[in-house]
């Protein structure tokens, strides 16, 4: 895999640009899942390329190549997923906890955003 993974690389660094993931797939005979990353492995791509599904650029680019301008919204939203999922495991854990001490969960007010203790 570390093989392919390489001539991936070699082949994107000699396109300069946008590399379709229709035509990665054409050319070296993988599916395109493989590209992407699934449960605890990484994606053959994820070291050195970065995916748009943008209709005007479907497919992936060489970090060489990725202008900051480009690499800016694709972090933020990265960041975003992160954070989102963090809190999501925050909340369930406060679930867990009052679920199991029998606690219940804050009300807060609706309008000011104040806790109400019952």
């Amino acid at each position: 895999m570390q093989d392919l993974a390489h001539r991936i690389e070699i082949h994107l660094l000699q396109a300069g640009g946008w590399v379709s993931t229709r035509l990665l797939c054409q050319v070296f005979q993988i599916s395109e899942r493989s590209l992407r990353q699934t449960g605890t492995r990484p994606g053959l791509l994820d070291a050195f390329a970065v995916s748009s599904t943008r209709s005007d650029q479907a497919g992936y680019i060489h970090h060489k190549f990725l202008p900051t301008r480009e690499w800016l919204p694709i972090k933020h939203r990265l960041r975003r997923h992160a954070i989102a999922e963090l809190r999501r495991v925050r909340r369930w854990d406060i679930a867990r906890k009052n679920c199991l001490t029998g606690k219940h969960p804050f009300q807060t007010e609706r309008h000011t955003g104040q806790l109400v203790f019952l």
